[in-house]
């Protein structure tokens, strides 16, 4: 799970962080992100052809990505599950919750 918030911006430039986002998608190892977290996922090159949703602020960067943004409140696409803001998140743990079982 990648937390939200404009620390990603950050977060995106480790190189580590983007190993372990690359292995959890190597591996279709359940993920959850919301808000900016997509961000990671763009940088660690995973997002093409994936269904997601974020912050609205980024779409255009999933979307120039190859990723397919929705407007929704939760977004379940194979092993990752995706939110917009923290008003998502039951919906997003509900779901979350579902790939872990």
């Amino acid at each position: 799970m990648i937390p939200g918030g404009r620390a990603l911006e950050y977060l995106r430039l480790n190189e580590k962080v983007l190993e372990i986002t690359r292995h959890f998608f190597e591996k279709s190892k359940p993920a959850a992100t919301i808000c900016h977290s997509p961000q990671v996922l763009i940088s660690a090159g995973v997002v093409k052809g994936r269904r997601i949703t974020s912050w609205y602020g980024i779409n255009d960067d999933l979307i120039i990505a190859g990723a397919e943004w929705l407007d929704k409140e939760v977004v379940v696409d194979d092993d990752l599950v995706t939110a917009r803001h923290p008003g998502d998140i039951p919906a997003w743990m509900r779901e979350f919750v579902k790939l872990l079982k």
